[in-house]
């Protein structure tokens, strides 16, 4: 992307759409870029539309750019994602944020509110903490539990707490082996592995390239850890207790299916996303 020493903001976004296009990416996205990479309003672009950028910050576009072309997220080139308000740490060893995983929050809030004295809640699959962290900060009267099976996405999740000031046990979990014997929850939420390894066609080249697997895909056409967990939780849970997952659109059926059989005294719904496509299913238990 060469450009001449006195080209204007302007100039250098104009030749960055070239560039994306001539690579096949969308071009209308080189001035969101610039937002990003920058951290500027659409304000202080106007402003500065017709100023020469400085040659640190040219470089540093072009680099990003040179590397959003090898489908590398952007998210991963930051290395940040806003979620919830705050902003979080993300490497190729954790999911990168998604919009919609916030509604688990939304529905965990809507129980909290029917259930005040609830104390412990437990995020399994945790990944970069996200879920964890911002229940933590949202519900300040939550003990949290977070586990992960992977070390390098807990070491992430971590230095997130820390650096946003949640009180968080860490725990290396494979769903529910290495939880404490002696420890119930009231509320248990997930965004787990769900997607079937035959969708892997479907997908992002960014997600199939740079996204970790082991978060993104499950046997059992996705539905294996639902079904380990339907197996495996019912000793963590609380006489009266609430599960909040992440589900696959198309898997909205199966998993009410899965939990109904595992706790038929318990409604179990699901819910949609803000396109209208099922997303989450909550399991209530009210012995």
């Amino acid at each position: 992307m060469a450009l001449k020493s006195n080209a204007s903001l302007a100039e250098v976004l104009k030749s960055a759409s070239v560039f994306l296009e001539e690579r096949g990416f969308d071009g209308n996205l080189a001035q969101s870029y610039w937002l990003r990479v920058f951290d500027w309003t659409l304000t202080d672009l106007v402003r500065q539309l017709h100023q020469v950028p400085n040659q640190e910050d040219y470089e540093t576009f072009q680099e990003v750019l040179e590397r959003l072309v090898t489908h590398e997220p952007l998210q991963y080139i930051l290395g940040y994602e806003d979620f919830d308000g705050r902003r979080f740490k993300v490497t190729p060893a954790v999911l990168i944020p998604r919009e919609d995983t916030a509604g688990i929050l939304d529905l965990a809030a809507s129980w909290l509110e029917k259930h005040p004295n609830a104390s412990q809640a437990l995020d399994l699959g945790t990944g970069s903490g996200i879920l964890a962290i911002s229940l933590a900060l949202r519900h300040p009267q939550l003990q949290l539990t977070a586990g992960d099976l992977s070390p390098e996405a807990l070491a992430i999740a971590k230095e997130n707490g820390k650096s946003l000031q949640a009180t968080i046990d860490w725990l290396v979990t494979d769903i529910c082996q290495g939880l404490p014997q002696d420890r119930t929850y009231d509320l248990v939420i997930s965004n787990p592995p769900y997607i079937s390894e035959t969708e892997l066609d479907l997908m992002d080249e960014s997600v199939k390239r740079y996204e970790p697997s082991m978060a993104l895909f499950a046997e059992q056409g996705g539905l294996a850890f639902y079904r380990q967990l339907a197996k495996q939780i019912g000793p963590y849970l609380k006489p009266i207790a609430c599960l909040i997952l992440e589900i696959g659109f198309r898997q909205g059926q199966a998993v009410v299916d899965i939990f109904r059989q595992a706790f038929p005294q318990a409604k179990v719904s699901c819910h949609q996303d803000l396109n209208g496509r099922d997303r989450y299913v909550q399991v209530e238990i009210n012995e």
